[in-house]
């Protein structure tokens, strides 16, 4: 756990896959603490959040509220649980509470809906029929829900003794928010931005069509806004904002034409196929749901601007390049 600014105070929750650590932080007020973001809902990461409470000197009846980026599990998964030891209230987007009751509720087709839908881009059999089983193993992290209060992109949050803008950055998910301080140009920006690896962008059933299009809009905008220091949830704050936005524009335009190549190589592969190419074919069954699902975020892209046709072909979809 480490004291970034007077204020900020980074914890570091462990997670039981390839990413390690998720990054939460404190905000620390006169009248109290702001979580932002909260790990798994497991033993391990709720023995952190007490060893910052010992270290910090605070309880769970100091904590204010309880801010959340995103839904995916590692940011949302212990959130019911802190609000049941806090009583603080849980705020997140409208959109992304959707998302999570879409993705992990207990009543959702989606685990079935998303092995359909790889299925039809060619994932199989073997990989298929653990699609479901995989998703709802993450029930047992994200369980119980918390009881949302809703924050929207314009509208501003105390959290400490600061008012931070809060910013609709979507792409890594549907409702991602950051927060802004612009008197002091500090972002807390959960996935929105990682100092080292490529923030995941997925095409998912039932979520933003073109997920891609969306990121890449999201950097454009988010260029404009003067950044000294952003705190991310992977990796060490760092300052090289504006630069690593323009990493990541040229890392997406790389990946689109190597994509492109593969599909010209490969004449009619399905989404599958080039996944393999780009991935390989030994991946655990959790990374491939995300390789498979970036594949298809950049083939879509690729589609709707014209570069690709999307066609059936024995049961499955293909992709073809579009003679220039």
């Amino acid at each position: 756990m480490n004291d970034i600014r007077e204020d900020i105070i980074e914890v570091p929750l462990p997670l039981p896959f390839a990413l390690k650590v998720v990054n939460c932080y404190l905000i620390k007020g006169k009248n109290g603490f702001t979580i932002i973001d909260t790990g798994l809902h497991t033993d391990q990461d709720l023995q952190v959040w007490e060893e910052a409470q010992a270290k910090h000197g605070w309880s769970w009846n100091d904590v204010e509220k309880i801010v959340l980026t995103h839904y995916h599990p590692d940011h949302y998964g212990l959130a019911g649980t802190l609000q049941q030891l806090t009583n603080a209230p849980v705020y997140l987007s409208r959109t992304d509470w959707g998302q999570a009751q879409f993705f992990f509720g207990r009543k959702s087709d989606m685990p079935e809906r998303m092995a359909a839908f790889f299925a039809e881009h060619g994932l199989t059999e073997d990989w298929v029929k653990k699609i479901p089983g995989h998703l709802r193993s993450f029930h047992s992290w994200v369980e119980p829900h918390p009881e949302p209060t809703w924050i929207a992109p314009g509208e501003t949050i105390r959290m400490g003794d600061r008012d931070y803008q809060v910013i609709h950055t979507p792409g890594h998910a549907d409702g991602h928010l950051s927060f802004y301080d612009p008197e002091r140009q500090i972002m807390i920006g959960g996935d929105f931005l990682l100092p080292k690896i490529t923030p995941n962008i997925s095409l998912w059933p039932g979520a933003d069509p073109n997920p891609l299009a969306t990121y890449l809009s999201t950097l454009d905008k988010m260029k404009k806004v003067p950044v000294k220091r952003i705190f991310p949830a992977h990796g060490n704050a760092f300052t090289h904002y504006r630069e690593r936005i323009a990493q990541l524009e040229e890392h997406h335009e790389a990946r689109l034409q190597l994509i492109a190549k593969y599909v010209r190589d490969l004449g009619e592969p399905t989404a599958y196929d080039v996944c393999k190419c780009l991935f390989g074919d030994r991946l655990s069954i959790h990374n491939l749901r995300f390789a498979l699902s970036e594949t298809l975020a950049h083939l879509e892209y690729l589609r709707v601007k014209g570069k690709m046709d999307l066609f059936e072909k024995e049961g499955t979809k293909r992709y073809r390049c579009k003679v220039d």
